[in-house]
């Protein structure tokens, strides 16, 4: 049993194992993978913060909810069908290990603050997405005139709900 990694191109990397070729893509969003014998596409995630503080009171509030997790928030599955005044984002990566496999899974914290600074957090890779795509047309929060409103629903996925939103105004 040997392994041999070979480069196919600059984004491409092949893993010769038992002589079986899994080859794996990666661009700046994702990487594509082989497990067992099926192909996968894997997010990449960026940190992003367009939160500005200044003051000790500021920052202790914003170190108690990045030090948190979905709980140090208002989950966002527990506002579907509510409307949400969105005037600042923040988004953290993180890793785990999955205790069954063994594999490294990547995931996202994506924290939406009213004007009252009561956020709203998700691990929703969707959420994530969107926002993203939200700031990509409208620009990031700090050019904003006013806050942003998105309406929280979900849909059926494969493994369960899927949390999402749509900028309504």
């Amino acid at each position: 049993m040997t392994n041999e990694n070979k480069t196919v191109n600059e984004n491409e990397v092949a893993q010769v194992e038992n002589n079986e070729v899994q080859v794996v893509r990666q661009t700046e969003q994702y990487e594509v993978v082989k497990e067992n014998g099926k192909f996968k596409r894997k997010a990449k995630f960026d940190d992003y913060s367009s939160l500005k503080f200044e003051t000790k009171e500021d920052k202790l509030w914003l170190l108690e909810l990045m030090e948190g997790d979905e709980e140090s928030g208002n989950g966002l599955k527990s506002h579907v069908g509510q409307q949400i005044q969105v005037k600042d984002v923040m988004t953290r990566k993180y890793d785990r290990i999955n205790e069954e496999t063994g594999e490294t899974e990547y995931g996202v914290l994506t924290y939406l603050i009213t004007p009252d600074k009561v956020a709203y957090v998700t691990s929703s890779k969707t959420v994530y997405f969107s926002i993203n795509r939200i700031m990509e047309f409208f620009g990031e929060p700090t050019t904003w005139d006013k806050p942003i409103t998105v309406k929280v629903g979900k849909q059926k996925g494969q493994n369960g709900d899927i949390i999402k939103i749509k900028m309504i105004g």
